[in-house]
């Protein structure tokens, strides 16, 4: 047995437990302060008739820190007049995922498609998508799911990406009740947010199996470190 001292506590710990206890400590915790640090982790399940596999871990692009950065200004798109409170619309370029072939091109921070998508480009868009928002033990996670109808694509799957619009602010006027007005525009269609591949290592290249559909779960988890 291990004993260390918690916040002024005595706790036993067995020696196995030990590392994995005090790796939490040390991410929500410092020298007995809450750090209020927050993680962003992403990880992909893919299921195909009698397949299912992962969940393997994505590999975020710089599309995707922009639409971060601009969560703070989303804000001011429930204020289209500053001086009526007048609600605007809500984003128009909707999310959705594409598949692609490529096995050796490894995802780089600026990259902005998949390097051999199946279908015109960008890709074959799933038949069906769904997003749901959820609470869960220690932060909130963004669940995206697509379905490929059965024989609705086909071929080798070496890479797959997550797709979703990114704002770009348009802001004039005053925010303290003045008499100018603002708003956050919603543009440049539906962007590359995330991609895993078998080239950086994430999962291995699989024939789908156009007896059964194909369904994608990109999972995003936002977590206190």
């Amino acid at each position: 047995m291990t004993w260390i001292k918690l916040f002024n506590r005595e706790v036993k710990l067995r020696p196995f437990v030990l590392s994995s206890t005090l790796r939490k400590i040390r991410g929500k915790w410092r020298d007995g302060k809450y750090t209020g640090r927050i993680v962003i982790t992403g990880s992909v399940e893919i299921t195909n008739g009698p397949k299912h596999a992962g969940p393997y871990r994505n590999h975020f692009v710089n599309n995707a820190l922009q639409a971060l950065g601009y969560i703070l200004l989303t804000n001011f798109n429930y204020y289209d007049n500053w001086s009526n409170h007048t609600a605007s619309a809500s984003p128009l370029n909707p999310n959705t995922m594409y598949l692609g072939t490529d096995t050796t091109v490894v995802t780089y921070p600026t990259m902005i498609a998949l390097a051999t998508p199946i279908g015109s480009a960008p890709g074959t868009a799933p038949n069906s998508f769904s997003l749901s928002y959820e609470s869960i033990t220690n932060g909130y996670e963004v669940v995206s799911m697509g379905m490929w109808n059965a024989g609705t694509v086909s071929g080798t799957i070496g890479e797959m990406a997550l797709y979703g619009p990114v704002a770009t602010s348009s802001l004039t006027g005053s925010l303290n009740g003045g008499t100018g007005s603002g708003n956050v525009t919603w543009g440049g269609g539906s962007v590359m947010l995330s991609r895993l591949s078998v080239a950086d290592g994430d999962f291995s290249a699989f024939t789908i199996n156009t007896s059964y559909p194909l369904v994608i779960t990109w999972t995003i988890q936002f977590l206190f470190a």
